[in-house]
């Protein structure tokens, strides 16, 4: 093995792709990135352009290459590490049949009822993937019978690296590992009414996905027979990179949208857990909206200081709203402005900011809105522990853009009463994380948990007991939000699916 080289790791969000060059050591060396289109042709649905995506990957990685000077040849391996689940259905000729129906799509909720009435169980929301895939088949069914092969963001790219389709084990649509998990998804196909054969072959993520082929060697700028790795989604890959992938591992994602994540051994029970290797499962509690509820607050509290100081915006937001105490003088924020999602919460949920007082300013209610997500985390934590008979964690590292706000960071810490670290890498873990795929399928690391060992924290916020008695007294008046205001919620959530109609 080489001791000298990269690999080329490409983080692809919501908005925009990471492409990330990184060293052996597992140190991003540099980072490039390139936007593209969201499309919401009907209030709750969610699109994009696959062939955005792939120009969005090239530009990314001919901004590195120039930018650094480095040669293609010092490129030894690549992976994707993308949005996961989305639907992207390929015809026989090649073509690419319809826009990708994405993760955050939400148009399927008459199919997750159909489903949860087959499993008399409330499995489904309109946002999950199979809902979405029945909705295909039921609306667009000469799509699902054109389709040669039906795959999803990091599958797609690594057909257009490779000429070869193939899925990652964390996208795992297949049980090929758990015999149990496969009847599951044969059941669920066939109530769906798709067949099993338009689904790629499943690979690991540090598996050999195929090589750079001629034509896409030249479009990115780098040399044909490139290895190309399974890669993983965006899920497994910020595990990996937050330093907890190891067993008892957890973590929280702070990006546009977020989780807290258990690494915990495999069972083979549910189909609706993270893969993260054949011996690991992530187990999730999801958050629709983290970044995305801060980012309502800036567009509409702080409208001039964003088009002023752009990114800057946040720093003044920073230090406003270190000034509030915590608990934000009695504000109280369920940040639902995009919904929610079953277990604790229905897809009726709404914003809501309570007990509002002449003297609450702006940075009031950007401080509830902060400890709002901190609260619905500590739900979370708490349902996920129980659910899976978790123990307290020692620590939680966090990653994400939202990690950089040190107060955010200390909210946090003092409402789920646990210590909070925030890896060196932790704005860029997505691509750090990716990295590692084709660092191990190249031998330069043995596994997973060797490459978690290798991240080191950067910042440390410890429990702050002083404001334990309000953090506690507000986190009470939170959960009874949802069920106190469900009616409400529900009548506006009917009335919005009536005018649709």
């Amino acid at each position: 093995m080489k001791e000298k080289g990269f690999v080329l790791a490409c983080d692809l969000g919501t908005s925009s792709v990471k492409a990330a060059l990184v060293d052996l050591q597992g140190k991003a060396v540099d980072i490039a990135s390139a936007e593209y289109p969201l499309y919401i042709p009907k209030p709750g649905w969610a699109e994009q352009d696959p062939e955005a995506y792939w120009r969005a990957v090239c530009d990314a990685t001919h901004q590195i290459l120039a930018r650094t000077g480095i040669r293609p040849e010092e490129v030894l391996g690549i992976a994707f590490g993308t949005q996961w689940k989305g639907i992207i259905p390929i015809g026989r000729d090649g073509k690419v049949l319809r826009r990708a129906i994405i993760w955050l799509d939400k148009r399927a909720d008459e199919q997750a009822e159909k489903l949860n009435r087959h499993y008399n169980r409330q499995l489904f929301s309109g946002q999950a993937y199979w809902p979405k895939l029945m909705w295909l088949a039921e609306h667009e069914p000469d799509i699902v019978e054109s389709a040669a092969m039906i795959t999803e963001v990091n599958g797609y790219l690594k057909w257009r690296a490779t000429g070869e389709f193939t899925v990652d084990l964390g996208n795992c649509f297949t049980g090929a590992f758990d015999p149990g998990l496969d009847v599951q998804f044969k059941d669920i196909l066939d109530t769906a009414g798709v067949p099993s054969e338009k689904f790629p072959r499943l690979i690991l993520s540090t598996d050999l996905a195929g090589t750079l082929t001629a034509q896409a060697a030249e479009e990115l700028g780098l040399w044909k027979g490139l290895p190309v790795f399974g890669g993983n989604t965006d899920i497994q890959a910020i595990a990996t990179g937050s330093g907890k992938a190891a067993l008892g591992g957890v973590h929280a994602y702070f990006g546009s949208s977020g989780w807290v994540g258990f690494t915990v051994p495999h069972k083979g029970d549910d189909l609706f857990i993270a893969r993260l290797s054949p011996k690991r499962d992530l187990v999730l509690y999801e958050m629709p909206a983290i970044g995305l509820s801060l980012n309502w607050a800036v567009q509409t509290l702080y409208p001039n200081e964003k088009a002023e100081l752009g990114d800057g915006v946040y720093d003044l937001i920073n230090r406003e709203v270190a000034e509030v105490p915590p608990g934000a003088e009695g504000a109280l924020a369920a940040p639902w402005f995009y919904g929610d999602v079953p277990p604790l919460f229905g897809t009726d949920a709404r914003g809501t900011i309570l007990n509002l007082e002449p003297h609450h300013r702006r940075e009031h209610l950007t401080a509830a809105i902060m400890e709002g997500v901190c609260y619905e985390l500590r739900m979370g934590t708490e349902h996920t522990r129980e659910k899976h008979h978790l123990p307290v964690p020692e620590e939680i590292s966090v990653v994400g853009g939202g990690a950089s706000s040190d107060r955010w960071m200390q909210m946090l810490a003092d409402i789920l009463k646990v210590p909070v670290g925030v890896p060196e890498s932790g704005k860029h873990a997505g691509a750090v994380g990716t990295a590692y795929s084709a660092l191990i399928g190249l031998g330069v690391c043995q596994d997973y948990a060797e490459a978690a060992a290798l991240v080191r924290v950067g910042r440390r916020f410890e429990p702050d007991q002083n404001s334990e008695e309000v953090y506690d007294r507000q986190f009470d008046r939170f959960c009874k939000i949802y069920q106190q205001l469900e009616p409400i919620f529900r009548s506006a959530h009917d009335r919005e699916v009536e005018a649709d109609e």
